[in-house]
């Protein structure tokens, strides 16, 4: 059997799709996966009550889930370039985010909502010192769904001010 990614078990075979393809699918996939941010940023301008106190927790667990892939894209880098590369602190970086968003979910609202913006500001940071390699478009990407991100939960803190 011919599977796209895996020829022999625990071979992994380059497969990636074509640079076009593949900044097309990341770019719909990015910018649809922040409809969630800016919605329930939105939502968290509602009157005091039910609705606006989902919406603050959705949020922050929405963004708690994000920063944890984001971390794991970090892990899956540094495992993969192997070597002198994945060196403890990268790898220790990677699982970071993922502690970050357990506790901003933990937490009240303000210091959780602060958590979040901070994991996807540093994830950003590092996906620029770190990832030298990835491609140029791959990094212009981030910066922009970064910048939507914390923007929406900016906004998001301001509701509660």
């Amino acid at each position: 059997m011919n599977h796209p990614v895996f020829s022999t078990p625990g071979t992994l075979q380059s497969s990636r799709p074509q640079d076009g393809e593949a900044r097309r699918n990341a770019a719909w996939l990015g910018y649809a996966g922040l409809i969630p941010f800016v919605a329930l940023a939105a939502l968290v301008w509602a009157p005091e009550g039910d609705l606006q106190s989902q919406a603050r927790a959705a949020l922050i667990a929405y963004g708690a889930v994000i920063i944890s892939f984001l971390g794991a894209w970090h892990w899956y880098a540094a495992i993969t370039h192997g070597g002198s590369r994945a060196t403890l602190a990268k790898m220790s970086f990677a699982v970071s985010p993922a502690l970050l968003g357990w506790l901003a979910i933990l937490l009240p609202y303000r210091y959780g909502i602060a958590l979040v913006i901070t994991g996807l500001l540093m994830t950003c940071i590092a996906d620029g010192r770190w990832q030298a390699d990835t491609h140029a478009w791959y990094r212009q990407l981030r910066q922009r769904l970064t910048l939507i991100a914390t923007a929406s939960m900016t906004a998001a803190v301001f509701a509660q001010l």
